[in-house]
């Protein structure tokens, strides 16, 4: 049996799903240190026995160093250089490293800056890069990572957790009321604002036809948001509860002005949904094709976000089903299966 040992920020219940996957289908132990649950997305997270979890709270940095000297583990992998700590016990591994990122590669100054410091003071700490997309592979090519050290999809939803949403959600009758579902914290960052003014002005234009936005999450704006006949807050949700709400959905939007990648889009691509999405929306790359299965519009522009959610009003509820037919398609080229290939890759 092989073991690993992740040094982590904050989790999430995707990843947990991916490393239970490892643990299951490579015969692995992982152990995690990783930061609290951030008070924004308080998921509950259950788990294995072949999975423990400590708290970063709980380590100083002798024992970090400790856990990466000992011997006992065949991977590391840092999520991230963040936490000095961390790769102060990186540097006393006995067995490879792999470093997890999502900065995808901009082209700023800052970054150019960025790169050239960790080409010489954390690449040289990490065997490979696990990144989500090719944009983050940029970055990690300009960290000194060759092609052959850099490894893709390293975000994943449980796909086939959303079998029955899937399923259920292509067999049902056009409703009277239809649901276009924004999931993500409420903050400036996701265009939140933009899209309640935006909504409301296409239902003062009387253009909706039955729609209703359907907004899951809380967060600093949560207390000032638009209050509105079209529009329903439903504040956090557990991911269990999020299945359940997501069975009976139309379409998605992510309209974020920075976005590293958004697993919410993998998700609702695996339930079938049309989505729309804005250009920096970095998981559209693998989960949208403009026209197909969405639409795409210039992040930061309310106009272009507007006239993308009167194209989708404008669909039929059949066109709208095959669209999401071709998001689920496109969702299952990373699945948690891909992602422990990949991890055990870099074990073996």
């Amino acid at each position: 049996m092989k073991r690993i040992l992740i040094l982590y920020r904050e989790l999430a219940g995707y990843f947990i799903d991916c490393v239970e996957y490892l643990c299951e289908h490579h015969d692995v132990r992982a152990d995690i240190v990783a930061y609290p649950v951030n008070a924004e997305a308080p998921f509950q997270f259950k788990h294995s026995d072949r999975i423990r979890i400590f708290s970063r709270h709980d380590f100083k940095a002798e024992d970090l160093q400790r856990l990466t000297s000992s011997g006992e583990y065949q991977l590391i992998f840092c999520g991230g250089w963040f936490d000095p700590e961390y790769l102060g016990a990186v540097q006393q591994r006995k067995c490879p490293a792999l470093l997890g990122f999502d900065n995808a590669w901009e082209g700023s100054v800052k970054q150019q800056l960025a790169a050239l410091y960790a080409r010489f003071k954390i690449k040289p700490l990490f065997d490979f890069a696990f990144v989500p997309g090719s944009r983050q592979g940029q970055f990690a090519r300009r960290m000194g990572f060759s092609a052959r050290q850099i490894i893709t999809g390293a975000y994943s939803c449980n796909v086939h957790s959303f079998d029955e949403i899937l399923h259920a959600r292509m067999r049902r009758e056009e409703p009277q009321e239809k649901k276009l579902i924004f999931v993500g914290r409420y903050t400036h960052s996701k265009f939140i604002p933009e899209l309640f003014q935006s909504w409301q002005s296409l239902h003062d234009e009387g253009l909706l036809n039955g729609w209703k936005l359907h907004a899951v999450g809380t967060g600093e704006l949560f207390d000032t948001r638009t209050i509105h006949d079209t529009i329903v807050h439903h504040g956090f949700m557990q991911p269990q509860e999020l299945l359940r709400f997501m069975n009976d959905g139309d379409a998605f939007i992510l309209p974020s002005r920075f976005e590293p990648w958004g697993v919410v889009v993998h998700e609702f691509a695996s339930a079938g949904y049309a989505m729309i999405l804005s250009t920096t929306v970095n998981a559209g790359e693998a989960f949208l094709s403009p026209n197909i299965n969405g639409y795409l519009f210039p992040a930061g522009n309310a106009q272009a976000m507007r006239d993308a959610i009167v194209r989708l009003i404008q669909t039929s509820h059949l066109q709208r089903l095959e669209m999401g037919s071709q998001s689920r398609r496109m969702a299952e080229s990373i699945s948690p299966s891909t992602w422990a290939s990949s991890l055990f890759s870099c074990m073996a």
